[in-house]
């Protein structure tokens, strides 16, 4: 945390604290600065502020050139006369560039290929099974945990009170202690700690809340994916970072509730978990595809298995029987423009583009799918408004990791 006199406070600069004057509250900790922030703070007589602090200097020109050269080939097919799709490539680079300078050392292209195991099976060869008989064949074996179903249930009688849902969300005791781990972070920068659930949903309201709740159930669901075929640490903090980009995304959008968003990240891949633990070979040999040819994930899956991983999120959410608009959202991410809520899916889509941006510091290995023109209009987001996008999230995305991986 670092202090400045509010006539050296910058837009752009992150609140470390809630900015309060006396009890009134002018602005809560996480938001990004503004010129009228700034001006208004200056009217009311405010002197200093607490920001976060920039940390690493900027990097070298020799750590910036590198990192140009080796994302470029992360944004082979976005649209490179679009002004947006390129800041998000100079955030790719600097990111990457400061990773550099700490001594981070680019993997290869060997080392980016996994091997696929010759004791995989898949449950069908290709053209024999449809996508329903694999979302079958999942639900033969395992269900969803059913404390959702219960807390949807709650939520979904009139009559019932912040107590009644608070009640039925306690009884997973796992669950809930998250929940309000989740409540307590950056991503909503309440001035006080949430110390129990009837005040959380107070607060968030209790649909909102089901909707978390769904999303953190989810994630318990899939603990038997095999390690030699994906690491689900850095798969869970990609769909986390898609998760924060979606919420932080949703919530300059009017109309849009900010936690289907987060959820909707969170589990924009799970179709992919789908195919690891039923076609584990044909998803391999995917990821190879993808990463030798550097072709998005989802046209490898494509030529691969006939398909692809929002495919089979459409057919399994469903006959879980998961809320139908979350499941469009999720399903239609890849092609926002044929989607029955296109504003929506618009987000998820600039969100699972910007998590792949920044995650190539991070090792990730998968081709930006772009971003269809018409979203950025649709969603009224300039370059200037994604930089305060990626600031955001900046600034959340540490601590809510370790609410869900510590």
């Amino acid at each position: 945390m670092q202090t400045v006199n509010i006539e050296d406070v910058q837009p752009g600069m992150i609140l470390a604290t809630d900015l309060k004057q006396g009890n009134r509250m002018l602005l809560p900790a996480g938001s990004v600065l503004t010129n009228k922030n700034i001006a208004v703070f200056k009217t009311q007589g405010i002197e200093l502020v607490q920001v976060v602090p920039s940390g690493n200097s900027d990097p070298d020109e020799e750590s910036i050139d590198r990192a140009f050269v080796y994302a470029r080939d992360y944004f082979m097919f976005v649209n490179h006369d679009d002004p947006v799709i390129m800041h998000m490539f100079d955030v790719a680079v600097y990111k990457l560039a400061l990773r550099l300078m700490d001594g981070w050392r680019m993997p290869t292209h060997d080392e980016q290929h996994v091997t696929a195991l010759d004791d995989m099976r898949d449950l069908f060869f290709r053209d024999e099974g449809t996508i329903e008989d694999i979302v079958d064949a999942e639900l033969k074996v395992a269900s969803f945990p059913d404390i959702f179903f219960k807390v949807k249930e709650v939520v979904d009688d009139s009559k019932s009170t912040a107590e009644n849902i608070a009640e039925v969300v306690g009884l997973d005791v796992g669950l809930s202690t998250q929940l309000l781990k989740l409540v307590n972070s950056p991503l909503y920068g309440f001035p006080s700690e949430i110390n129990n659930l009837v005040r959380a949903v107070a607060l968030i309201g209790g649909k909102e809340l089901c909707t978390l709740a769904l999303g953190l159930s989810t994630i318990g669901y899939f603990k038997d994916i095999p390690p030699e075929l994906i690491d689900m640490r850095t798969f869970w903090m990609h769909s986390l970072t898609c998760g924060v980009f979606s919420k932080v995304i949703a919530e300059q959008v009017a109309g849009v509730v900010p936690e289907m968003m987060f959820t909707a990240g969170l589990l924009h891949d799970v179709g992919r978990l789908i195919l690891f633990k039923k076609m584990p070979y044909s998803a391999v040999q995917a990821m190879l595809f993808a990463r030798g040819n550097f072709i998005p994930l989802v046209e490898a899956e494509d030529v691969v298995l006939g398909f692809n991983h929002s495919q089979i999120a459409r057919c399994m959410l469903e006959k879980w029987n998961f809320p139908p608009a979350l499941t469009e959202i999720i399903s239609s991410h890849h092609a926002p423009g044929k989607s029955e809520m296109k504003k929506e899916a618009g987000i998820l889509q600039v969100a699972d583009n910007l998590a792949l941006a920044v995650g190539i510091a991070d090792g990730g290995m998968y081709v930006l799918p772009g971003v269809d023109d018409e979203v950025w209009d649709l969603l009224e987001i300039d370059a200037e408004s994604l930089k305060n996008i990626v600031d955001k999230y900046d600034f959340q995305i540490k601590e809510i990791f370790n609410t869900f991986f510590n």
